[in-house]
């Protein structure tokens, strides 16, 4: 269960783990949202294609996707563009820890088997704002038509620390993954 979920988060998280070739270079960056926002999404990139799916971004307005191609399933017609790829992968990555929940809402409306929003909370407050701002999240999406999408593949919030002063202090993500029965999202690491 979660099984596409755990492969991300695994792969992204190593990303900051010490020691990794790009820690150093995640810490330059952390201070810069549009820098940081770059590095972030590069990774991503590199994560997706490591499953041997293309990637593109800001197809849909979001921010990473990746994709496999269905090209040799159908003759090609003369003077006809086969645009034959199928999704599996959406990514958002959003800086300010006020605006998230709009990632998670625009994610709702697509149908792939993982999806993931990447967000971030002031890091004095995750231990209370972790649960809060995922059950609020959770009763947003409970609001949406389009909920029945969130029965279809995996729904990941991976949360990390914001308003940090000093290295040691940044990143620390947790995931968490949306109960599809239950519309609500549980912590990760309870389906190890």
């Amino acid at each position: 269960m979660f099984e596409q979920s755990k492969w991300f988060f695994n792969e992204f998280n190593t990303l900051f783990k010490e020691g990794s070739i790009y820690q150093k270079k995640a810490i330059e960056c952390y201070a810069h949202n549009t820098e940081f926002t770059n590095f972030i999404i590069e990774r991503i990139n590199a994560i997706i294609a490591s499953k041997n799916y293309f990637s593109q971004n800001e197809y849909f307005r979001i921010d990473a996707m990746g994709y496999t191609t269905k090209w040799k399933s159908l003759k090609k017609i003369r003077g006809f563009n086969p645009h034959l790829w199928d999704l599996q992968i959406v990514v958002e990555h959003e800086n300010d820890s006020k605006d998230w929940l709009d990632e998670v809402i625009k994610l709702a409306h697509i149908c792939c088997p993982l999806r993931v929003v990447i967000g971030y909370v002031p890091m004095k407050n995750r231990d209370i704002a972790d649960e809060k701002l995922l059950n609020y999240s959770a009763k947003a999406l409970q609001l949406l038509q389009c909920k029945d999408n969130l029965k279809i593949g995996e729904f990941m919030v991976v949360l990390g620390n914001s308003r940090t002063k000093k290295p040691d202090d940044y990143f620390n993500y947790r995931a968490y993954v949306l109960n599809s029965e239950t519309l609500t999202f549980e912590n990760l690491e309870k389906h190890n």
